[in-house]
């Protein structure tokens, strides 16, 4: 099957999910990613505003700001690239095309002051390969990125092996976290 068939069967599995397993598989993982030693010694944690699809970031958010750690969200950006802008209480939002929230206001931080980046997907195996949402933003990020990536990776999410194609320009996750 080609990607795009891939993340088709992904969302469906995504959106047929029982709310209850995945608000239990969700708290679960949070607990594994709040107890690993990359968690604790990070300051600056990079991370996307979920959309109800998504395993839910704000309560990474919410025990991020509870940590004192500083909090920094993607921009998409021309040419497919991306950059992380703070983000506070007073930072102002409006969603993309693809319906993410994103920040207008602020100032980009350096891709070298984040320490950890919460990577998002569709699916995941063990060592690392992922499924993207299809538009590269995070494999032409991650590419050049020197800190640690994990991902938290819900039942219907993960493989044992990648069943899609995967391609020289994919970049393998440092940490996937599943339960």
């Amino acid at each position: 099957m080609t990607k795009k068939a891939w993340r088709n069967e992904i969302v469906q599995a995504l959106h047929t999910l029982d709310p209850n397993i995945k608000q239990s598989a969700e708290a679960a993982l949070y607990t594994k990613l709040f107890e690993t030693a990359y968690w604790q010694s990070s300051r600056t944690i990079g991370i996307t505003l979920s959309t109800e699809l998504e395993l839910a970031t704000g309560p990474i958010i919410e025990q991020a700001t509870l940590d004192h750690k500083q909090v920094v969200i993607p921009k998409t950006l021309p040419n497919w690239q991306m950059a992380f802008y703070p983000f506070t209480e007073t930072t102002e939002l409006a969603p993309t095309k693809f319906g993410i929230q994103e920040p207008i206001t602020g100032d980009p931080v350096d891709k070298s002051d984040i320490d950890l980046i919460v990577v998002p997907g569709l699916g995941f195996t063990p060592n690392g390969f992922r499924l993207g949402f299809g538009g590269g933003y995070y494999d032409r990020f991650l590419a050049d990125y020197s800190g640690t990536t994990v991902v938290l990776a819900l039942p219907v999410q993960t493989f044992e092996q990648p069943e899609w194609p995967v391609k020289n320009h994919d970049i393998v996750i440092d940490h996937v976290l599943t339960v």
